[in-house]
């Protein structure tokens, strides 16, 4: 439902932005900073109590332990964690809806029936999970970076099959986390929010379109949250902020009843995933979602248990250095480095490999996100009365030259085949690598930049999505893990003659001074339906990068 609102935009979005805000206590309130790097700050403010930072500083599968154990209370997990959200809230404007007192009543009742029974609620007992704006909550909007979608409550009945799950898990839910308008920019801001900023730096990016879920788990304000991915969306927000995430295949973990901005585009289909700042606990999330039997739910879900997968002592990555469009900045490039120098120090094989394709892949992308011709972002834009954001220039341009003579279904036809097609190559493409690993198997998973960009300075991304969208199309598997941070002295720019004029803006506006501190993370890809191993091969990455 869009509502058509009786006032002007710009007043309906400050009345969100003030009742959002005086949601936080006021003895939660800290003094404004112009530091760039604010990731301290929470344990050093005096908000929290030194108890309260112990807790927050804790993973998500050593809490959901302790709780069990009765070593944590579920209300004083959940206070800190509201607490510390709150903080993370004021310096990066991370938050869209706050439901804290309905949380630490539901903590307080988990805390009640475990005391009574000894059973623990579920796999995620206890734990404050946070979550991308666009799944629908009782009592609170989902804007999802509209002016128009304001002042629209959800009912209980409407709530999304991942809400209904993450509390089916023992999860409490406390928050929402701000969204770029309609999920389809790599930077987080709308007319309704404002824009996130990256707290390891707030000259930079946060990434989109998870890129508030980023901002506030950087910060510790949630121990796990989930994000939602159709070009990079899980994947790029969390390179930015140096999180683990998982974009799984479509059909491991539901997605029935989450609220998009192109509602009805199916041909490359949204996944939801879980983000943390550690790996454990990402695997903790999804093998509790699918432990739940999420195919009896959701009619789009496959009926695939959670498998224990074994691989080899040896293994063989692909290490994709350059997709022949738009070459790695620097620091990006010093990771990939690194990663294979530490992955051959313990004995495994790493061979650079040219993607398939890419700029087929990017053409495919952007025709499936314009195929509607722009018309649904239009409509909803348009019943407000707001402007476009500048990362829907092209949205709004497709729009106008199209619509006296809008789209047909035949065409979308043809670009659903053009996909089939492209991956049948690239499948093939992966699978001829068996003729040089050495290894008897094609690659056991390819290692990637997940953007050219560390963390890109606000308004600085420049739209090249394709080392993530890529692996959309296809529906392949992918984790994000951090490796480094950017410095100046040794990520300097290097004399380049760049190959178009994309490239040419993004290494135009480099600069390692600005965005000095900001994460710089890869990605490992593995093939559909490989989350099991996607998850413990980036756990032997990330051991690698811990020995060198």
């Amino acid at each position: 439902m869009t509502l058509i609102p009786s006032k002007p935009w710009e007043e309906i979005s400050k009345a969100k932005r003030d009742a959002r805000d005086a949601l936080i206590p006021k003895e939660w309130l800290i003094p404004s900073t112009d530091a760039l790097n604010v990731i301290d700050i929470p344990r050093t403010c005096g908000v929290l109590t030194p108890k309260e930072v112990e807790i927050t500083e804790l993973e998500a599968p050593v809490l959901v332990e302790k709780m069990i154990k009765g070593e944590l209370k579920c209300y004083d997990v959940t206070l800190a964690f509201c607490k510390r959200a709150s903080i993370a809230q004021q310096l990066t404007n991370c938050l869209t809806e706050i439901f804290f007192t309905a949380a630490l009543a539901n903590a307080k009742a988990i805390d009640e029936e475990f005391a009574r029974t000894g059973t623990p609620r579920g796999p995620l007992h206890g734990l404050p999970v946070s979550l991308k704006d666009n799944f629908y909550v009782e009592g609170v909007d989902t804007t999802v970076g509209f002016v128009a979608w304001a002042n629209d409550s959800a009912p209980k009945e409407k709530e999304s099959e991942m809400t209904k799950m993450m509390r089916d898990c023992g999860a409490v839910l406390f928050c929402k986390t701000n969204v770029p308008t309609a999920m389809m920019i790599a930077e987080t801001y709308n007319n309704v929010w404002g824009y996130t900023c990256n707290p390891y730096n707030r000259n930079c990016s946060s990434g989109g379109s998870s890129g508030g879920e980023s901002a506030l788990l950087a910060m510790k304000g949630s121990p796990l949250g989930v994000g939602t991915d159709i070009g990079g969306s899980i994947r790029i927000p969390a390179s930015f902020c140096g999180l683990y995430s998982l974009k799984p295949s479509f059909g491991r973990f539901p997605t029935y009843g989450a609220r998009s901005g192109l509602p009805g585009q199916e041909a490359i289909r949204s996944i939801n995933g879980p983000m943390s700042t550690s790996l454990e606990g990402t695997e903790l999330w999804a093998k509790s979602v699918v432990e739940k039997e999420p195919w009896y739910r959701d009619p789009n879900m496959l009926p695939i248990p959670w498998r224990n997968v074994e691989v080899p002592d040896k293994l063989c990555f692909g290490l994709i250095m350059d997709n022949g469009i738009v070459k790695p900045t620097p620091p990006v490039t010093r990771a990939l480095l690194e990663t294979k120098k530490a992955l051959e120090a313990v004995g495994h094989k790493v061979i650079e490999y040219s993607p398939y394709k890419p700029d087929e892949a990017n053409s495919i992308v952007n025709r499936f996100f314009q195929g509607d011709g722009g018309v649904k972002i239009a409509q909803y834009i348009s019943a407000s009365g707001e402007t476009y954001p500048e990362g829907l220039s092209a949205y709004k341009s497709r729009y106008e030259s199209m619509k006296s003579s809008p789209p047909l279904v035949g065409s979308l036809w043809d670009i659903q085949s053009d996909r089939t097609a492209y991956c049948k190559k690239v499948l093939e493409d992966w699978l001829s690598s068996k003729e040089v690993t050495g290894t008897g198997r094609p690659f056991d998973a390819i290692i990637s930049p997940v953007t050219q960009h560390s963390a890109c300075p606000k308004m600085a991304f420049n739209d090249h999505v394709a080392y993530t969208s890529m692996w959309n199309i296809t529906d392949y598997s992918a984790t994000t893990f951090p490796v480094s941070k950017v410095d100046p002295s040794i990520d300097s720019k290097p004399t380049y003659e760049t190959r178009n004029e994309v490239e040419k803006k993004i290494w135009d506006r480099y600069d390692a001074e600005e965005i000095t501190g900001a994460p710089v993370s890869l990605q490992l890809v593995c093939q559909r339906l490989e989350e099991e191993k996607a998850l413990k091969l980036t756990a032997i990455v990330a051991e690698a990068l811990k020995s060198a």
